[in-house]
């Protein structure tokens, strides 16, 4: 019998390396898969089918079955889209910094306006002025995540990065959620309050999702506080795989 998968989905930003420091934690018991959303064919306009798409030809390519999803901001929102249209291909959903799109919060606020006034000022400004709006840390946490988050944003071609953020408008979280039955481990940073805005009724949506909070974190909790987030992880994933009959004997 092969490893169990896990696939690791990076934010709106950044690269596949998001869980590099968990992936080689891991890599000896699982077979760890990263890629990058932004590596589209030229000409692609994203949109969640594409992202869907994207993640589907990962399970083609590599002949898996069935994996566990873990995903970082805003690839917990294309993890959501991609359990709720091939459930049957996630084993378990774990979400760093996770939020729900379309529900009243400060973060969903703060996106309106943001997308509002992108007619009236460059692509860089624009983006600089994303960043400070959705700096999820605090000063609490010794971390430029404003300059971080810019390094990586003015990576992305300007029409990519634009309809992805325009996608946390337009898709419906708790649609997707609802009726969704895997196990769902959600972990915030007790210090990430923008992105915790979206998360009020989320155990009305999901009333199985296991919710953590990591101390002294912010936005990225598994790299602010890696070890608890690891004893989290490593935990929920060894009780999914004893829980799920799927994983007896299965070649993925």
């Amino acid at each position: 019998m092969k490893r169990e998968t896990i696939i690791f989905l990076h934010g709106i930003v950044g690269n596949k390396n998001a869980f590099k420091r968990e992936m080689e934690s891991l890599q000896g018991r699982y077979q760890c898969i990263a890629y990058d959303l932004y590596d589209l064919e030229e000409g692609v306009i994203p949109s969640m089918n594409v992202f869907i798409e994207q993640l589907y030809q990962v399970f083609d390519q590599n002949n898996i079955e069935l994996a566990h999803l873990c995903a970082l901001s805003f690839g917990s929102v294309i993890a959501q889209a991609f359990a709720k249209k091939f459930p049957h291909l996630v084993a378990s959903m774990t979400f760093v910094g996770g939020y729900l799109c379309n529900v009243r919060s400060s973060f969903n606020w703060k996106l309106k306006q943001l997308v509002q006034e992108k007619g009236y000022v460059q692509h860089a400004i624009w983006v600089k002025k994303y960043a400070n709006w959705f700096n999820p840390n605090c000063r609490l946490i010794q971390e430029d995540s404003v300059s971080i988050f810019l390094k990586y944003a003015l990576q992305v071609q300007p029409d990519v990065l634009e309809h992805s953020i325009r996608l946390q408008l337009e898709f419906d979280s708790k649609s997707a959620l609802s009726g969704l039955r895997m196990p769902i481990l959600w972990v915030m940073g007790e210090y990430d309050e923008l992105y915790k805005s979206t998360l009020v009724e989320l155990k009305k949506v999901l009333p199985h999702v296991q919710y953590e909070e990591l101390k002294k974190a912010g936005h990225v909790a598994h790299i602010h506080e890696h070890e608890p987030f690891m004893l989290l992880f490593e935990s929920f994933l060894t009780d999914v795989s004893a829980s799920d009959r799927r994983w007896s004997g299965k070649v993925i």
